[in-house]
């Protein structure tokens, strides 16, 4: 059963792939099967840009539940192990991250406040492979029909535009086809988690206005 209770600040290392080194003063805002996650935790996946909230809501709650879940993904994958990612898709996958941020100084300072190095980037960019592997393999999804497609364009016209034009349906059906596969593979992981989530062992400290919130 999810349990809220007053947010606490205790020793602990990050849990980004957590080198051997001197503990850090942090913040757990929740506990996931006996794994940590710290308000260090919520900055880093929020200023790297691995989890995107919602302009509305709020943003370490977001956040936070963003790494719940993905906490809890990662134990079925940890279960299932799915093939390594190679160290080409690794080193994409953190260059996808440096090209965030506008020089090297700003990605470097967001690396210093949440406490990260390369190492642990890099640890963290492959686990999301692992996931995207795992996801893909597991919940596979029907080719969409012509009719689908053309619906799925007119309803989602602006989302293909080019230079803020109205594309071609036939210029852009492989681009369509491909976002119709991942919105129905999204909604399938979406209620796969939610099963994960009420069958989990999940104490959530965070309440809001009591954390700070990533810069």
């Amino acid at each position: 059963m999810r349990t809220i209770v007053a947010a606490l600040v205790i020793p602990v290392a990050l849990a980004f792939a957590r080198p051997v080194r001197a503990e850090v003063i942090d913040r757990v805002l929740a506990v996931v099967a006996g794994n940590l996650i710290t308000l260090s935790d919520v900055t880093a996946a929020r200023d790297l840009g691995f989890v995107h909230p919602p302009p509305d809501a709020d943003p370490v709650g977001a956040v936070l539940s963003a790494l719940i879940d993905r906490d809890l993904v990662l134990a079925e994958v940890d279960r299932y192990a799915p093939p390594e990612p190679s160290a080409p898709a690794v080193d994409r996958g953190v260059a996808e991250v440096r090209a965030r941020f506008a020089s090297a100084d700003a990605f470097d300072a967001a690396l210093a406040r949440s406490g990260l190095d390369a190492q642990r980037l890099r640890g963290f960019v492959r686990q999301n492979l692992r996931i995207q592997a795992y996801e893909e393999q597991r919940f596979t999804v029907a080719p969409p029909t012509d009719e689908e497609l053309a619906r799925y364009f007119r309803e989602h016209a602006a989302r293909f535009s080019r230079g803020g034009a109205p594309a071609a349906y036939e210029r852009v059906k492989d681009e369509v086809a491909a976002a119709v596969a991942a919105d129905r593979r999204r909604t399938m992981v979406d209620e796969w988690t939610a099963g994960l989530r009420r069958r989990a062992d999940i104490i959530d400290l965070y309440l809001p206005g009591a954390a700070s919130a990533p810069r």
